[in-house]
């Protein structure tokens, strides 16, 4: 690829404003986003959604001022330090920018006690330096000397057990559980970050019955909201299970049944070995009936989080009603979209009443509708025409339903490889589409069943990082820019001018975007 930015005696229009980014100036056009801006003139930068809806693309204001749009969906402490996004940015005075600075945002705490919970677990007791204000069930980042960090949940009350604990399992080869569990001792100083998250306890809903599954350490979390629920005076029913390989890893075990024997609305279920704590759950009386209304919670080996999702959305939950903290490995999930495809049935009786293919293009066409009207959804798709999208879902659907048919398409992973895809953009898509099959008449039976196959593919498409298409049994990761001649003729997504086959540009390799020598006069030697 060729220099970055713009030449100053060539190119720079005196009456718009530039921007500096790592010693190359970009010129921002009328109706721009910074980050167009930095794309189109060549500039290696994160993104995704280019709408502001997944933050991938944050940066930093080292001099000048952004507009107040470019803030609004950030945390306090992000913009009081500088942060914003550029895909909302639209700046009217010269400014440089910088990548976002999350070192900025870690607190300074102090190791208070270190007790072993089992041969493998140990409770990590800090103390923050500063005032933190946590919630049973969320958690914090721990960083490592090496700068190195992985996210711990919290698993104490801060009313009652004034420390946070957390509970670390040793991982194999593990950099920071190796640390902690061989290095940290009492009276060290770490970093930590946070804390986050939303799996807590809801105290508007004390009849509410809660459903809790954790594998391993998953237990932190939900021991922290077991705990937070019988002290608020919780009514309901509270179903805990907590899955592990041998009978050593229960290593609240003891806890565990004296606040069962203590509290007559809790019941604890251990599953030791080959006892799938999906299958002692989901095989319960309990979830015979109407479970529309209970909460379910789910924390620990992503494995049983997604499977459990998929049985739950299957069995009546409402997705709202789901709080799940899986954990996050060093090694990327490798997808089984392939093998997830194979595994389903046909579905005969539903394909009938979606009238053998007509009433499922009708929905698909008003859930499209929808989608390209949502200003969350829309980024993602503004490079697709909405009947190419339409006609895409309905034979990757119209494969699953219907066993005669063929679909070859690109799998759930791939075609959406690249994308920053959150749980949050993934349950406001979901919730659209079955309010749209209720809508149009398509029975409960058969809406559970249709969100269950979907949300089963919900691991293919979640990713909080870009990530290579799967080609061969292997990843191929695609970024910057290639230059590039067209073999036919097409638009500059840059400028838009009408470009004949022959035209020399610039195309980025994980989004096909192609700038034309207009739009980047150093596109060709």
């Amino acid at each position: 690829m060729g220099p970055r930015g713009l030449k100053k005696a060539e190119t720079m229009n005196k009456d718009r404003p530039t921007v500096e980014f790592e010693g190359f100036r970009y010129q921002v056009r009328d109706g721009e986003s910074l980050l167009d801006s930095l794309i189109r003139g060549g500039a290696e930068v994160d993104f995704s959604c280019r709408h502001g809806v997944c933050q991938t693309c944050m940066m930093r204001v080292l001099s000048g001022e952004v507009n107040l749009e470019a803030t609004k969906a950030l945390r306090q402490e992000l913009v009081d330090s500088g942060h914003f996004l550029p895909c909302r940015a639209h700046p009217k005075a010269d400014l440089t920018v910088g990548l976002a600075d999350y070192s900025q945002l870690t607190l300074e705490a102090i190791v208070s006690e270190k007790v072993a919970l089992s041969p493998s677990v140990v409770r990590l007791s800090i103390e923050p330096a500063v005032n933190l204000d946590w919630t049973p069930g969320q958690y914090i980042n721990l960083i490592n000397p090496e700068g190195i960090s992985r996210n711990y949940s919290i698993a104490s009350i801060a009313e009652e057990d004034y420390f946070v604990h957390l509970h670390v399992k040793r991982v194999d080869n593990g950099v920071v559980s190796g640390w902690i569990h061989d290095a940290l001792e009492v009276g060290d100083f770490i970093k930590i970050q946070g804390p986050m998250g939303e799996c807590v306890y809801d105290l508007d809903n004390p009849e509410r019955t809660l459903v809790l599954l954790a594998t391993g350490t998953g237990l932190a979390p939900l021991y922290g909201v077991l705990r937070d629920a019988l002290r608020h005076g919780h009514r309901g029913p509270i179903l805990l299970y907590h899955g592990v390989a041998t009978p050593d890893e229960l290593y609240l075990n003891a806890e565990l049944v004296a606040l069962a024997r203590a509290h007559a609305n809790l019941r604890y279920f251990p599953c030791v070995g080959e006892q799938s704590v999906t299958q002692a759950a989901f095989d319960s009386p309990s979830f015979s009936q109407d479970v529309a209304e209970h909460a379910l919670y789910l924390c620990g080996n992503p494995g049983m989080v997604y499977h459990a999702r998929y049985l739950a959305i299957g069995a009546g939950f409402r997705r709202a009603h789901i709080l799940a903290d899986p954990f996050i490995s060093d090694e990327p999930y490798w997808p089984q979209d392939g093998q997830k495809l194979q595994s389903l049935p046909p579905e005969p009786e539903l394909w009938a009443a979606l009238e053998q293919g007509p009433k499922l293009r009708r929905i698909l066409e008003d859930v499209y509708d929808q989608i390209y009207a949502d200003p969350r959804l829309s980024p993602f798709f503004q490079h697709a025409t909405k009947e190419r999208a339409i006609s895409k879902q309905y034979e990757f659907l119209a494969a699953i339903f219907h066993a005669e048919s063929s679909y070859f398409g690109l799998n759930p992973f791939n075609a959406h490889h690249w994308m920053i895809f959150s749980d949050e953009i993934f349950d406001h898509r979901e919730d659209l589409f079955e309010n749209t099959l209720r809508k149009h008449g398509v029975q409960e039976r058969f809406i559970r069943r249709w969100m269950s196959i979907q949300e089963l593919f919900r691991r293919e498409m979640v990713k909080s990082s870009e990530r290579g298409m799967i080609m061969g049994g292997e990843e191929h990761l695609k970024s910057g820019y290639s230059q590039e001649v067209l073999g036919v003729g097409s638009i500059c997504d840059g400028c838009q001018r009408e470009l004949p086959a022959g035209s020399a540009g610039l195309m980025h390799q994980r989004t096909g975007h192609f700038y034309c020598v207009h739009c980047n006069p150093h596109a060709v030697g």
